[in-house]
């Protein structure tokens, strides 16, 4: 049976025409937040495919005729490499079972491709969003994302402007052409490691090779503190199989040189010589390396917010919700939770230009907050 904590809800914004975009949305054992994305994408014309990874498939009499329920168990990365076969639209983005695209930021970033035939790609403006106590807060996200060179576009001032020590925006999370997107994800999950964070280097180098991304001024994702991130054994992320670790120690040198070759491979098809190939995948590699221990050494430095981080994302679910809903804000601080009332947030994306409908951004406050409710007597 469908679950209707969301039916009513979802009717209150109408939605643009998103036909000509798939969003691709993998899940583990979180049917509530399925259901909530169920709720919100059903009243569109997007094609959205949910990919579960979970034990027990989700049941219910029939899904929404946009949305394409595949039940598959045999790993993550498998599962990303049958949504590249079933893409068939113009444009396609990935998405987190927990969190959400703005549906008018989507049809924002078609609008700014359509305008824009050179561009492979593009990401919007994030806020983090979480309900503490009742609440629903909001912060910042990724503000700091710098854009590629606008002065011309070739692969060398690409690949500078990407390759460390330098950085351009994230890929993972951006809105393709849906052939560009088909080869980063086929590619970049390929073959598998034993360290989850690899994934998104290889992602962002393909993303590079194939062309130019864009930054819009639009509110595109609402990205979830609601739960801590999925470890799973097809993306390790914990008991030393951090980056820096996973690169550094001897028993992960097969791995760390079936990487390398992986990224070579790209860069050379990427139209790269020999040189040029071996230069840049140093600066992958090695310049990787060191600025991840750089960004680590500094981390160190703020030992508060990291313990409290890892109580908050690896304490076992009841504790989290305990604290999430009976201790204020004030003395959470500590562990990354504080955050902005919606209406203090939306302010300020208006001084800075941003774009965004507020409707939609009302649903999500709601929704945010039955999760929470329903969460909580779940776990109870």
């Amino acid at each position: 049976m469908p679950n209707d904590t969301f039916t009513i809800a979802a009717k209150v914004f109408s939605t643009p025409n998103l036909s000509r975009v798939t969003i691709v949305i993998p899940t583990l054992g979180r049917p509530e937040f399925v259901e909530r994305q169920i709720a919100y994408w059903s009243n569109s014309q997007a094609k959205i495919i949910i990919l579960d990874g979970s034990k027990e498939k989700i049941t219910r009499d029939s899904f929404p005729l946009n949305i394409t329920y595949v039940h598959q168990t045999n790993g993550f990365l498998q599962r990303l490499r049958t949504a590249t076969g079933m893409v068939n639209t113009e444009f396609v983005a990935l998405l987190a079972d927990d969190e959400f695209f703005l549906k008018s930021g989507i049809e924002d970033a078609v609008q700014f491709l359509d305008a824009n035939v050179q561009t492979i790609g593009c990401v919007g403006r994030c806020l983090y969003f979480f309900v503490d106590q009742g609440r629903f807060l909001v912060s910042h996200a990724y503000r700091d994302w710098k854009p590629f060179p606008s002065q011309r576009d070739d692969l060398g001032m690409r690949l500078d402007a990407d390759l460390p020590p330098n950085k351009t925006h994230m890929a993972m999370y951006g809105i393709y052409r849906c052939e560009a997107w088909q080869k980063m994800f086929s590619r970049a999950y390929a073959v598998q490691f034993s360290c989850g964070y690899v994934y998104e280097r290889l992602l962002n180098l393909q993303r590079t090779i194939l062309g130019k991304t864009e930054i819009i001024e639009s509110l595109v994702w609402m990205r979830s503190k609601e739960n801590p991130p999925v470890v799973h054994s097809d993306i390790p992320r914990t008991l030393g199989r951090d980056f820096v670790s996973w690169a550094t120690l001897p028993e992960f040198v097969d791995e760390t040189l079936e990487y390398q070759k992986v990224a070579l491979k790209i860069l050379v098809e990427g139209g790269l010589d020999k040189v040029q190939a071996t230069e840049a995948l140093h600066r992958f590699f090695s310049g990787g390396v060191e600025r991840q221990s750089a960004k680590e050494k500094n981390s160190r430095k703020k030992l508060l917010p990291k313990i409290g981080r890892a109580v908050i994302n690896y304490s076992p679910r009841q504790i989290r919700l305990f604290c999430k809903r009976h201790i204020p804000t004030r003395y959470l601080r500590f562990t990354g939770w504080e955050g902005h009332e919606i209406s203090v947030a939306l302010r300020s994306l208006k001084q800075l230009g941003t774009k965004f409908d507020e409707t939609e951004i009302e649903w999500i406050v709601q929704a945010a907050l039955k999760s929470d409710n329903v969460v909580t007597n779940i776990v109870s």
